[in-house]
C-alpha cells in the first residue's frame, strides 16, 4: 500500500513542497503599519536595533524585525496587542521622564539607548520585545521579518529541501521530480 499510495500522492506531495517553498519567500508589505503608529514604530525599531544591532553584519533594522511585531500583532496576537500597546506606552513615558527634553527612546545617541535599556531590561516589556525581536530575525519573511532572509544568513541556516534522488527503485525515474537549483552560495 505505502508504494502505490506515494505512487499516486506524488503531484500532491510535490504541490505541497512548493507551497511550503513560496510561503519561505519574501512576500511581506513592509510599506505600511498595520497596528503601530509612525511614533511607536520608531521606537520599536530603535529598541529591536539595540536587541540585534547592525555592525558587521546586518541587524533587526536591515531584517524588518519592526514590520513583524507590527504584523503578528495586528494578526495572529491581535489579543495580545493591547498589552504590548499598552508596555510600549509605559515604556516610551518613562523614557521621556528619565530623559527630560528627549522626544523618543529613538531619537536618543545609541550608547544611551543601550544605557537605558540596560535599565529596563528586567521589565516584562523588554523581555518581550527581546522574545518578539528573534522571532522576527528568524520567522519566515511572510510573516514580515527576516527581510531578505538575513536573519537566517546571520544564524547560517541554509533554506532549501534535503531531498536527494533517488528516492528508491520505484521513483528514481520520476519525471515530476525537479531539484532545487543549486546557488553558488549553496554549492560552498
Amino acid at each position: 500500500m505505502g508504494i502505490a499510495w506515494l505512487a499516486a500522492a506524488w503531484p500532491q506531495v510535490v504541490a505541497a513542497a512548493e507551497h511550503a517553498h513560496q510561503m519561505a519567500a519574501d512576500t511581506a508589505d513592509r510599506s505600511k503599519f498595520l497596528l503601530l503608529t509612525a511614533a511607536q514604530a520608531r521606537d520599536v525599531d530603535a529598541i529591536a536595533s539595540q536587541i540585534v544591532p547592525s555592525g558587521a553584519t546586518p541587524g533587526a533594522h536591515e531584517a524588518g524585525v519592526v514590520y513583524f511585531i507590527d504584523h503578528v500583532h495586528a494578526g495572529l496576537w491581535k489579543d495580545r496587542a493591547p498589552d504590548f500597546i499598552t508596555g510600549l506606552t509605559e515604556f516610551q513615558a518613562r523614557c521621556a521622564k528619565h530623559y527630560a527634553g528627549v522626544a523618543q527612546f529613538a531619537d536618543l545617541p545609541g550608547d544611551e539607548q543601550t544605557a537605558y535599556l540596560k535599565h529596563m531590561e528586567h521589565k516584562p516589556f523588554f523581555g518581550g520585545m527581546r522574545f518578539l525581536t528573534v522571532l522576527g530575525l528568524l520567522a519566515l519573511p511572510s510573516y514580515g521579518g527576516n527581510a531578505g532572509k538575513l536573519g537566517w544568513k546571520l544564524v547560517g541556516f541554509d533554506d532549501q529541501h534535503a531531498w536527494q534522488p533517488p528516492f528508491g527503485h520505484y521513483d528514481a525515474e520520476y519525471a515530476g521530480f525537479v531539484p532545487y537549483a543549486k546557488t553558488a552560495e549553496h554549492q560552498a
